[in-house]
């Protein structure tokens, strides 16, 4: 086993979730994730711990060229059964699958952010070197995203 390898299998399901959130075709975020890969791989000059940032940045630009290049021949979000299967799938457990639903009702802002803050384990500066915002602005995001959820999951879910 080599570096890149092992940094492989430690992001890509992090990495496709990411991606997945914020573009809501799996096919899509797939083949994001998988150049962002390479990119990420052969542009990086920092330590290892901080590849996860960088990767899910390298993530999140490919993704935003990819609209801006196909944004009058592609509906991002056309499939929305595709959506609740891969999460279904990508969430194996019954307890968390509410709350993904809930999480992917978000405005893209707050979903992004939860998404990264809970499902991804990245701090308030990591997630603000990602989104291009404050640490501020970041928790701000949080915060009204935890509010809109507590709301969505006491409605819809009855949690």
């Amino acid at each position: 086993m080599n570096i890149t390898d092992d940094l492989y299998k430690e992001h890509y399901h992090g990495a496709l979730l990411y991606t997945y959130s914020l573009c809501g075709n799996y096919h899509l975020a797939e083949d994001i994730v998988s150049d962002s890969f390479y990119k990420a791989l052969t542009s990086y000059n920092d330590t290892e711990e901080r590849f996860k940032l960088w990767l899910f940045r390298v993530c999140r630009n490919a993704l935003i060229d990819y609209i801006r290049k196909n944004k009058r021949n592609v509906e991002i979000d056309e499939n929305l059964s595709d959506k609740t299967d891969v999460a279904d799938t990508v969430i194996a457990q019954e307890k968390y699958r509410a709350l993904y639903h809930a999480v992917e009702i978000l405005d893209d802002e707050y979903r992004e952010a939860v998404t990264l803050f809970y499902f991804n384990d990245m701090s308030i500066a990591e997630i603000a070197v990602i989104m291009n915002k404050t640490d501020a602005a970041v928790k701000v995001t949080l915060y009204r995203a935890r509010k809109k959820l507590k709301k969505l999951l006491e409605v819809h879910y009855g949690i």
